[in-house]
């Protein structure tokens, strides 16, 4: 009897084993669908998070874009009553000009205008501000200044040249006589120095003095910056040892050429356009503009391949054309008044 119950016992205990395997190997599948499950629900969660985050963040966008657009709408409202009083100003001084009362120049009534000076300093320190960052970029890495000194000087840079500018915009109304426009040009002088001794207490003497070194370049500075933007992208791009330089030849160049008219020389300023941009007083400039803009190619021979030297060329008198147009259009503003009937 004994011998016939163990036969039994071991076989429910197979039985049993069997049974318990597959209880396991079921339990373990039913884990291993809730874990995917689980991971399912998960990734939905994270894409729902990141598509409410999307939304959230195109919503502030939308609202940007929206304020933006409101913001232009009322810019382009005021440019454009500020244009229909300039218009209507205009047409006064035409019939006034007709009559003989009065002698003003098409720009007065404009720069007169409060929402179209704001307008025009409002672009001036946009445009200003993108020109020192391009431009005296290798300053502020000569100089070793820091991000935050950088920024202080960029702004001691900005604040002189907008100071400059909005003097600079008093000279093109039509109650500026001669004598009137001197003294301004003595104002411009003054705030100018003003500006450089902020600059001079900021950067203390050594590293003013590579300041002012680096403005008096800074005409050739943006010729060869000019000609790199043309030239950028392709085959013939300036080299950064190339652009040096061509920066140190043209200044060289430049110091050494002895002008007879110097319309460029910011020392002669004195504010009296009528005597300084007289026809010929433009032409000799610019004659004389040409015959260095010769020696700079001659000099950048050795310096620029023949295809970057023709672009140079090309660049030079596009850069002189459109100089040029503008001295005449100032000689032509600020031109002595004509007596009436002629």
């Amino acid at each position: 009897m004994k011998n016939l119950v163990i036969p039994i016992l071991l076989a429910a205990a197979v039985i049993f084993g069997a049974i318990s395997f597959l209880q396991t190997r079921k339990a373990a599948q039913a884990q291993a669908r809730a874990d995917a499950l689980l991971r399912q629900v998960i990734n939905m969660q994270s894409a729902l998070d990141q598509q409410k985050s999307q939304t959230a963040r195109l919503s502030d966008q939308l609202e940007e874009m929206r304020a933006a657009s409101e913001a232009t709408i009322r810019e382009a409202v005021k440019v454009r009553q500020s244009l229909q009083e300039t218009l209507t100003n205009q047409a006064h001084n035409a019939t006034a000009r007709a009559s003989g009362r009065t002698n003003s120049n098409p720009f007065a009534e404009m720069f007169k205008n409060p929402a179209m000076k704001e307008m025009i300093k409002n672009q001036q320190k946009t445009a200003m501000g993108a020109m020192i960052d391009k431009n005296y970029a290798r300053l502020f890495s000569d100089l070793h200044l820091t991000p935050d000194q950088s920024a202080a000087l960029k702004d001691l840079i900005l604040n002189k040249q907008l100071g400059a500018a909005d003097l600079g915009m008093s000279m093109f109304t039509d109650d500026q006589d001669p004598t009137n426009r001197a003294a301004l040009g003595q104002q411009i002088k003054a705030a100018n120095d003003a500006a450089d001794a902020q600059i001079k207490d900021f950067l203390g003497d050594d590293n003013f003095t590579q300041y002012q070194s680096y403005e008096k370049s800074l005409g050739e500075r943006m010729a060869v910056s000019g000609l790199q933007d043309q030239l950028a992208g392709g085959s013939t791009a300036l080299t950064d040892d190339q652009q040096q330089q061509l920066i140190q030849a043209m200044t060289q160049e430049r110091q050494n050429f002895k002008f007879t008219t110097d319309l460029s020389d910011k020392s002669k300023f004195t504010g009296d356009f009528s005597s300084m941009f007289t026809d010929d007083k433009i032409d000799t400039y610019f004659q004389e503009s040409s015959q260095l803009n010769q020696q700079y190619l001659t000099a950048a021979q050795q310096i620029l391949s023949p295809d970057q030297l023709a672009a140079f060329d090309k660049y030079l008198q596009n850069q002189q054309t459109m100089q040029k147009a503008g001295m005449q259009m100032a000689a032509k503003m600020f031109a002595p008044a004509k007596p009436a009937g002629e």
